[in-house]
């Protein structure tokens, strides 16, 4: 009998248990959804007002005046404000007092110290005041606010192997710690690998004369980027500590290879996403040969400050000696000349180059280039830290490179300079032909293939361009190995596609002429297919096989659409939707050398102007019932873009083309359109009493009306479906029933356990 108890109890507790749990579960399920998707909404809503502008503070140079600068200017100066960084953690001078004969470097000694030697006997931060072993003289220190290195607990000066060493031991910026550290060097360093500066504040002070920074070239040479400073509240500054003799130079030069200098892979300074960089007086830049950005100084999204300094001597693509896509503030000695084809500072996008006075008026010679050059653009701009007239004679040392279309036009401010195109001259001036520049658009170079490779030009005059493809150090071409000449229009660009590219290192030399007679030509700066990135980026070489078919090059028009077949009804707000297939989409076994067609968008017409759909389908939400007409036939165009399959990948080529397909839409009756709204309504239609259709219908006969919204299949509840679960899930259980009876269950067995135990007192 207890056996018998005990299983009805437990029976109702089962019941119980399974019915209500199962809507609660469900309610919560519900719950934590609709809690996501506002927790969703409110994150975009954060996202999208950030404007992710910064004000970048910037290094300063010596100087006692830089008290008296700007908060948002970078200055020369070694004053403890947030605004300007210090030479060291304390906020005193950035200028050191004189060194200890003892420890002081005054000349180039016979050893250098590298980045890659060993790790072993590595010193702890100084600053953090823990024990270190005695390392010897590196000539990189550390110094203290009076400008002397630190010395550990036993009084020794606490030397760094590394460069890199020495940034480390830095501490990071913080609102307690916000001014730069310096770290003095007496004898030459030489780099094997990036010296990162990520959230930190450093200056790099030469304390002795002839001090040098330089590339490894012995054994595997190092052609990357120097240094790098990248994001918020990362500073660098180098300059000499303010002595007569003190100075510090900076190559990026690299060993001759075969007739021509190597090329680098990096700038000397590399400037990132909100980072800073300051050049002071003392300090060169010089030797580096890199084609793909600023060759000394490449600045993508930081700040450049040039107060003082010289950078010469440099090799460059298009960007310059140095790019920049920010302002670049100018002053004192600061000089930019000198570098190779006269390619000194590029300033790109809005950029413009401002002069200041935090220690002294720009006094140094520098050339530039903007990459908008036209008519009324602002490209210099000054500080009120100056007189007028000193910003006049400061610009007579900068010099627009185009002083053949250009020339400059101040200010009624007196502190500006615009762009201003030079007016034609007479006749005899219009009958010669203009100058023009080719100039190969940096970035755009891409492999196809193996052997292929496309690139971008612009031309700034009418000429005919050709291109060959030589192996890495010549320097010589015969006219008689260029491809074919072809046209290129005035201020237009066109793509080089460069096909049997050999398997050794080699550049794409492209040249322009004014026509066949024309034996003067213009050549732009090769496009080197050995960089690292372009190494690394190259598809693999195809692999032999027993058989392998001829390339397949399909026609576009040989693309199709599915959701055509039958003929359509456009009742109000219903969506049709169809699938374009391209010419070659299907291809799943490519070979190299195999085209394809993917859709990308869909008109009703193959004009400029016609409207570009980018969803497959097509509706008319007021309905076209076309009365009287029976069908209509109608016209659209799926354009494709073609791309190149390289034995590795489908490539993207600049090629789009269209092809058409057709649909037929019929006219539908007023008792069709009746059927059709109710059936969405869910409410029977009315038939009318004399057996007419009931009305004209909506929409009329108007024409197509394409409507390019996605829209979600309706559920059977939707069409009008009143039955309703309990919680929104898909159990359509009778939860009420089932817990009515689990309670009985629970009443019953609990009876049955009373009345035994009423008996057994008994």
């Amino acid at each position: 009998m207890r056996r018998k108890q005990l299983f009805a109890i437990i029976l109702a507790g089962a019941l119980a248990a399974g019915s209500a749990p199962a809507a609660v579960f469900a309610a919560e399920s519900d719950m934590a959804a609709m809690s996501e998707e506002g927790v969703g909404d409110a994150g975009s809503e954060e996202a999208g007002s950030e404007d992710g502008s910064s004000d970048a503070e910037a290094p300063v140079t010596d100087g006692a005046d830089a008290a008296d600068a700007a908060t948002d200017t970078p200055a020369a100066d070694n004053t403890t404000t947030d605004e300007t960084p210090a030479a060291d953690n304390t906020g005193a001078a950035e200028t050191p007092a004189a060194e200890d004969p003892a420890t002081a470097d005054t000349t180039l000694p016979e050893e250098v110290q590298t980045q890659e030697q060993t790790e072993e006997n590595k010193e702890v931060d100084p600053q953090e005041g823990e024990s270190t072993e005695t390392v010897e003289d590196t000539g990189i220190v550390i110094a203290d606010a009076d400008g002397n290195p630190i010395k550990d607990a036993d009084g020794n000066v606490v030397y760094y192997k590394t460069l890199q060493e020495a940034v480390d031991a830095i501490a990071d910026y913080s609102e307690t710690n916000p001014n730069a550290t310096t770290i003095q060097i007496t004898k030459s360093v030489v780099l094997d690998k990036t010296i990162e500066i990520t959230g930190k504040k450093v200056s790099i002070q030469a304390a002795a004369a002839g001090v040098t920074i330089s590339r490894k070239t012995e054994g595997e040479a190092f052609t990357g980027t120097m240094f790098s400073v990248t994001g918020e509240n990362s500073w660098l500054q180098l300059f000499a500590d303010g002595t007569d003799d003190a100075t510090l130079t900076v190559s990026g030069e690299l060993p001759a290879n075969g007739v021509i200098e190597a090329e680098a892979t990096g700038a000397i300074i590399d400037v990132q996403s909100g980072g800073t960089f300051g050049l002071n007086s003392g300090v060169t830049l010089t030797g580096n040969n890199y084609a793909e950005g600023g060759s000394a100084i490449n600045c993508t999204g930081g700040k450049i400050v040039l107060a003082g300094g010289t950078v010469t001597n440099n090799d460059s693509g298009d960007k310059g000696a140095v790019y920049s896509d920010t302002d670049i503030s100018m002053e004192g000695d600061a000089s930019v000349s000198g570098n190779v084809d006269n390619k000194n500072i590029y300033l790109g996008e809005n950029a413009k180059l401002t002069l200041t006075k935090v220690t002294s008026v720009l006094t140094g010679q520098s050339t530039f280039t903007h990459i908008k050059a036209q008519d009324g653009l602002e490209v210099i701009a000054g500080t009120t830290d100056m007189t007028k007239d000193e910003f006049a004679t400061a610009i007579k040392n900068i010099t627009y490179d185009d002083t053949t279309n250009y020339e400059y036009s101040i200010g009624s401010d007196g502190y500006s300079v615009a762009l201003k195109k030079k007016s034609s001259g007479g006749k005899d001036d219009q009958d010669k032909p203009t100058d023009y520049e080719i100039t190969y658009k940096a970035g755009s170079a891409k492999w196809r293939d193996h052997t292929t490779v496309e690139a971008k030009f612009t031309v700034t005059g009418d000429c005919e361009w050709a291109y060959v493809v030589v192996k890495k150090g010549t320097t010589k071409v015969s006219p008689k190995k260029l491809s074919k000449f072809t046209s290129a229009k005035k201020n237009t660009s066109f793509t080089v596609v460069a096909e049997n590219v050999p398997e050794e290192d080699s550049k794409i030399i492209v040249v322009a002429r004014r026509n066949s007679s024309d034996k003067d030509y213009k050549q732009a700066k090769p496009v080197y297919l050995y960089t690292s990135a372009m190494k690394k980026a190259r598809p693999a070489k195809p692999q032999a096989t027993a058989t392998i078919r001829p390339a397949s090059t399909p026609k576009v028009t040989e693309g199709t659409v599915t959701g055509f077949e039958d003929s359509i009804k456009f009742f109000p707000g219903k969506v049709y939707t169809f699938t374009p297939t391209g010419a070659g989409q299907d291809n799943q076994n490519p070979v190299t050398g195999d085209e394809r067609w993917i859709p990308q968008y869909w008109t009703f017409s193959t004009s400029n102007d016609a409207e570009k759909h980018t969803k497959w389908q097509i509706s008319a939400p007021k309905g076209q019932q076309l009365k009287g007409k029976g069908s209509v036939t109608y016209t659209i165009y799926i354009y494709c873009k073609k791309q190149v399959y390289n034995g590795k990948k489908w490539v993207d080529t600049d090629v789009v083309q269209p092809y058409k397909s057709q649909f037929t839409a019929v006219e539908y009756t007023d008792k069709e359109l009746a059927d059709y709204l109710a059936e969405l309504s869910g409410t029977p239609a009315q038939d009318d009493a004399d057996g007419g259709d009931g009305g004209d219908g909506s929409g009329g006969d108007g024409g197509t009306d394409a409507e390019l919204t996605a829209t979600a299949a309706a559920s059977a509840k939707d069409a009008g479906s009143k039955s309703k679960s309990a919680v929104s899930t898909a159990d359509e259980s009778p939860i009420g029933t089932m817990s009515v009876l689990a309670a009985l269950s629970l009443l019953a067995g609990g009876y049955v356990v009373v009345r035994k135990r009423k008996k057994e007192e008994i």
